[in-house]
């Protein structure tokens, strides 16, 4: 005799502990908070609390439970808890673990949750929620490409971007190439990705990467008054939401044979390119434990002070 399966029950915003949720009633959107434990990147445990929640998302086409009640959702923004950072991007320390014991499985296992979770953003949870990355701080490597993600982006003035892969002999395989190509064009993306610079809000929004640029502080103002401001017209801006992801479709596929080249390329680095992977890593530890001291990272993630320290 086949039991039963029982259908899954809504995503929870209650269950979450590494994220904080708002949610606005009045526009039916969703606010989420990053704040992972440990250093500011994009480790397992955050990546699957995010899969278990969003997926639910998904599946219960924009429906979540929230504060015991069940809550539509057809705006969802993504942002940070912590102070001077969006995202630092992957789990460098379980990248350098992975590559010495050679566990292809891991590697393979951690980017396609990563590209799983994007995707889904990408295409609106296929309920047409519009999607809005809020970057506040430093969007770093994975943190950039989770950016990319969202439909619109609103980033402050004093954030900064960049792709700093090439200078531990890498590339960002988790969507920076299939994303960020579609925005400014094949080549200029290629150039941004091997120029390892760190790049402002500011160059970003010049180069169209970057939707809406906003004053220190007053990033989630502005996203709101967005949001409320698209509410007049839409059915309009749905419309065109659903379209442009027709124009230019980013398919799963393409993403997760992306992540099986980044497999092979990660399994390829040499101890010195290690070795410059563990000065990131420090560099996000004390970041994390450092709030307030501005050149950390950029002290580390510079070209020309990582050629010369290399």
């Amino acid at each position: 005799m086949n039991a039963v399966a029982d259908f899954p029950v809504l995503g929870n915003t209650q269950t979450l502990r590494l994220f904080d949720v708002d949610y606005d009633a009045e526009t039916q959107t969703l606010y989420s908070w990053m704040r992972p434990n440990g250093r500011p990147c994009f480790n397992g445990e955050f990546l699957q609390e995010v899969e278990r929640f969003e997926s639910r998302i998904e599946l219960h086409q924009g429906w979540m439970l929230h504060e015991g009640r069940q809550c539509k959702i057809e705006n969802a923004v993504f942002g940070s808890r912590i102070p001077g950072v969006f995202n630092l991007g992957g789990d460098l320390s379980m990248f350098i673990q992975s590559i010495l014991r050679k566990d292809r499985q891991k590697l393979a296992y951690y980017g396609d949750l990563c590209v799983r979770n994007m995707h889904r953003r990408v295409r609106g949870f296929d309920a047409n929620v519009v999607t809005y990355s809020l970057v506040q701080g430093k969007a770093f490597g994975g943190g950039f490409e989770c950016a990319l993600a969202s439909e619109v982006i609103v980033a402050e003035k004093s954030a900064t971007m960049s792709f700093p892969e090439v200078l531990f002999n890498m590339f960002p395989g988790m969507g920076a190439l299939s994303l960020l190509g579609r925005k400014v064009g094949l080549r200029k993306a290629e150039e941004i990705i091997m120029s390892g610079r760190v790049y402002t809000a500011q160059e970003m929004h010049e180069l169209g990467v970057v939707d809406e640029l906003a004053e220190d502080g007053s990033g989630l103002a502005v996203t709101r008054t967005l949001i409320k401001a698209r509410q007049r017209k839409r059915n309009a801006y749905r419309a065109v939401s659903m379209a442009k992801r027709e124009y230019q479709p980013v398919d799963l596929a393409e993403m997760q044979r992306i992540v099986g080249v980044w497999v092979d390329a990660a399994l390829r680095l040499e101890n010195r390119d290690l070795k410059m992977m563990a000065r990131l890593v420090r560099a996000q530890d004390r970041l994390a434990s450092m709030q307030d001291e501005e050149e950390v990272v950029e002290t580390l993630f510079a070209p020309e002070r990582a050629v010369v320290n290399a």
